[in-house]
């Protein structure tokens, strides 16, 4: 089970980025190779570069794409970091303010406040309280987890299908991009072959033909991830179990922090009062000397 830590959870925003631009960089490595290797036809072209060039015509397109996609992947990742801790602490304090209300919880909390019960009896069904509240909490969170928009897959790990889903949902303009452009290639290249035809024509007809298929595409790419959109994105039963937990760590760190703000504030009262009876004891002394004073002012004279 992933750990809780954020150290952890930094290493996997980390591990997220720099698979994610991987990936961008070994698609974009396509049709980049496939540019080069189509301009290698062309004497001009070959006369005017050397190997170094076309190296760097090679593999630059795919060390971009790998940088951008990595530091925007780096930032998403910690913005869904950030929205799913908010969830949870969202969903800790309503499930907090449910559980003060006594919604479904009435009769254990008049089993813990009878009277005529004896403390051990009193302590038994408060532990049975306990464990009662903690199993309806993490039904609690468990559901809502369930309906945050995802699809949780059994096991420890996805598929190679449901990662490549959650990628298409993610990044479906990067697909669009690593397909249609070697596609766009070869029409023109089935185009060149026809010699009878001008530049112009080949040009038109690439245009043509190439525009309806990524247009085709496009519409196949954005239907699919309208489709993950609507369903969610998948993950495993050992995230969908830590996200529960990351929540009931929360719920402990909210309820420590009460308990803390409750000790300060009774401490403070504390030594407001201690401060208060002080000054009061120094007042009633400060005026009996007065009078003692006084009196003895009166003597004198």
């Amino acid at each position: 089970m992933p750990s809780l830590t954020p150290a952890e959870r930094s290493q996997e925003a980390t591990n997220a980025a720099l698979y994610d631009g991987l990936i961008s960089g070994g698609l974009t490595l396509i049709p980049s190779t496939a540019v080069v290797y189509t301009a290698m036809k062309n004497p001009a072209f070959r006369k005017a570069t050397n190997w170094q060039s076309r190296t760097g015509l090679t593999i630059m397109p795919p060390l971009f794409m790998y940088a951008i996609a990595s530091e925007m992947k780096l930032n998403h990742k910690m913005k869904e970091m950030a929205s799913e801790s908010e969830h949870h602490k969202k969903v800790s304090h309503w499930a907090e303010n449910k559980h003060a209300s006594g919604v479904d919880m009435n009769v254990n909390a008049a089993l813990i406040s009878t009277n005529s019960t004896t403390e051990l009896t009193r302590s038994i069904q408060k532990k049975t309280a306990d464990i009662g509240v903690e199993k309806r909490l993490h039904e609690i969170y468990k559901k809502s987890v369930e309906d945050s928009g995802i699809r949780i897959v059994p096991g420890d790990s996805l598929g190679v299908h449901h990662k490549i889903a959650n990628f298409w949902q993610e990044n479906p303009f990067k697909i669009l991009a690593a397909v249609s452009l070697p596609t766009v290639l070869y029409i023109f290249r089935g185009r060149n072959d026809q010699k009878h035809l001008q530049m112009q024509s080949k040009l038109m007809h690439t245009r043509v033909y190439g525009q309806f298929t990524v247009l085709g595409m496009l519409l196949a790419f954005m239907s699919f991830k309208n489709y993950m959109d609507s369903s969610g994105k998948f993950i495993t039963q050992e995230e969908a179990d830590f996200r529960v937990s990351e929540m009931k760590r929360m719920r402990a760190d909210l309820l420590e922090r009460i308990d803390f703000d409750k000790k300060m504030k009774a401490r403070r009262e504390g030594i407001l009062s201690k401060t208060q009876v002080d000054v009061q004891k120094d007042l009633r002394i400060g005026s009996n000397s007065t009078k003692k004073l006084n009196g003895i002012a009166i003597e004198d004279a």
